[in-house]
């Protein structure tokens, strides 16, 4: 086993009051009086997007052949997303009715699901369209996407601001699915990060002003379609998501893949499971629907254990004095979760060896997981499961994938690519041997700021994977970003997999 026991009339990138200065240009320099020029410029309708940060990456329906995928994912507990915009509110918001939006076209056969992904630094708006074939299975065609800054935090004492917010985003909505079919398309509003930590009842003020805002559009929804997204729900939906775009849905669990992924705060791991399975214990599984089968999946998220978050436990074990997972010689302040711990070398240098076993104290593996029995604990007091068919092939990915492609455990280049856990050992051994500049120059993929924490990235990495997650060293591990479906590398990321379980 792998897992052990236990343009909608615009150019790219001109906004609708680009267009409109260019118009006024054109008329003054064709000397038009200016009580006209006044007259057009007032009668032109507003445009939504005049006074937001957006990416201009969205597209209308056409062929997946013909469109550069553009799929974000918003790691929820992703520290390095800045932040700072996500409090500078809009200068306007706008009110445009629903009915004043331009339509799509009546109908095109196609079936449309509509996700909102509500991250802390902004929101941004899936809209996939899918063929259907004879024995009513998805086929993804495209991917229309579009974002907007900031994001619904940033409006928490304003709920119904923060709830008109989105309807530019929903007006591509409007505009991409076809009006015959909006009455049939799923929408749903999944918020992360930055609503969990508003205090009070502000998020639920928030989510409640976009159910009200929803209730105005034709789409289909319920109470339930919109919600803070945890971890879990997270997890499954990225096991979908990447199942679904291998080809693996329709053939039973044996087919499946298990998904691990780790990001920033958190690390989720993922597999389907036997329906006699799923009963115990209560809350580590999710029911899932894809490829005309219904799924019992594993899926747990180990909060406080991913990359970021274990940096700084591991300098808070060495509380201010030196710790072997930094390189000789070095010093300096990590912060994280609005802490800052002192980062310095330990007098005897740095040790892959002598890092794991701070790492794998973190890991408490000793704790049980009751009711479960413990050979089938993972970490930390979690039940891993119990495995089977669908913990064979494990895939991996987020900061797992990042540094296996920086250290050259997989090209730097490649997709996704094949391994085995005992070479994250192995470039561990090497980055711990060097100073933070020949980490640097050793490894051109590593960033400067993560240099003095690669020895330590990689050591955890690979005490995580082992012993957390119990895969053998020698056992063949696929490390991800994307997969080719169709002709193009598709993001693995949970937004699709969300629109395919509302579908099914």
């Amino acid at each position: 086993m792998g897992i052990a026991p236990g343009s909608y009339g615009r150019r790219r990138g001109e906004s609708f009051g680009e267009r409109v200065w260019k118009f006024r240009g054109v008329i003054a320099v064709a000397s038009v009086p200016v009580f006209l020029i006044l007259a057009v410029v007032l009668l032109m309708p507003r445009a939504p997007t005049d006074h937001l940060d957006f990416s201009h990456h969205g597209h209308l329906p056409q062929s997946m052949h013909s469109v550069e995928p553009h799929t974000t994912r918003e790691v929820e507990d992703h520290p390095e997303v800045d932040d700072a915009d996500a409090h500078a509110a809009p200068d306007a918001i706008d009110d445009t009715p629903v009915a004043d939006e331009p339509h799509a076209p009546a109908s095109d056969g196609k079936r449309y699901a509509v996700v909102f992904d509500a991250g802390s630094t902004g929101s941004r708006v899936h809209v996939f369209r899918f063929d259907v074939d004879g024995e009513r299975q998805l086929a993804l065609v495209d991917d229309t996407f579009e974002q907007l800054k900031p994001g619904l935090s940033s409006h928490a004492a304003k709920p119904k601001e923060g709830a008109a917010s989105l309807k530019p985003l929903l007006a591509i909505a409007m505009k991409t699915v076809p009006e015959a079919q909006r009455a049939t398309t799923t929408v749903e509003v999944r918020a992360t990060a930055g609503l969990r930590m508003l205090p009070g009842g502000q998020a639920d003020a928030l989510l409640q002003a976009v159910r009200d805002l929803l209730s105005e559009y034709p789409f289909k929804h319920t109470d339930d379609s919109v919600s803070i997204m945890d971890g879990a729900e997270e997890g499954a939906f990225q096991w979908l998501t990447m199942n679904y775009l291998l080809g693996n849905l329709a053939g039973g669990i044996p087919k499946t893949v298990a998904t691990v992924d780790l990001g920033g705060g958190s690390v989720q791991l993922a597999y389907a499971i036997p329906a006699e399975a799923a009963a115990a214990p209560d809350g580590y599984t999710k029911p899932l629907k894809g490829g005309g089968v219904s799924y019992d999946v594993y899926v747990h998220s180990h909060l406080g254990y991913g990359l970021m978050a274990a940096r700084a436990a591991v300098l808070g074990k060495a509380a201010g004095k030196g710790s072997p997972c930094i390189p000789d010689g070095h010093e300096g302040e990590y912060t994280y979760g609005g802490k800052t711990h002192a980062v310095k070398s330990h007098s005897e240098g740095a040790s892959a060896d002598a890092c794991k076993e701070v790492a794998e104290a973190l890991l408490d593996l000793e704790k049980a997981c009751d009711p479960a029995p413990k050979d089938e604990c993972s970490f930390a007091g979690a039940w891993g499961g119990g495995a089977g068919a669908g913990a064979e092939s494990v895939y991996l990915s987020s900061y797992l994938y990042d540094r296996a492609s920086q250290t050259g455990i997989v090209g730097a280049d490649a997709i996704s690519g094949a391994t085995t856990p005992s070479k994250f050992y192995e470039a561990a051994a090497a980055a711990c041997k060097l100073s933070v500049s020949e980490v640097a120059a050793n490894f051109e993929g590593v960033e400067e700021k993560d240099a003095p924490y690669l020895c330590m990235d990689l050591s955890y990495q690979h005490s995580l994977i082992t012993k957390g997650f119990k895969l053998q060293d020698g056992k063949e591990i696929t490390m991800v970003k994307q997969i080719e479906y169709k002709g193009q590398n598709i993001e693995a990321a949970w937004p699709l997999g969300a629109a395919i379980n509302s579908m099914s």
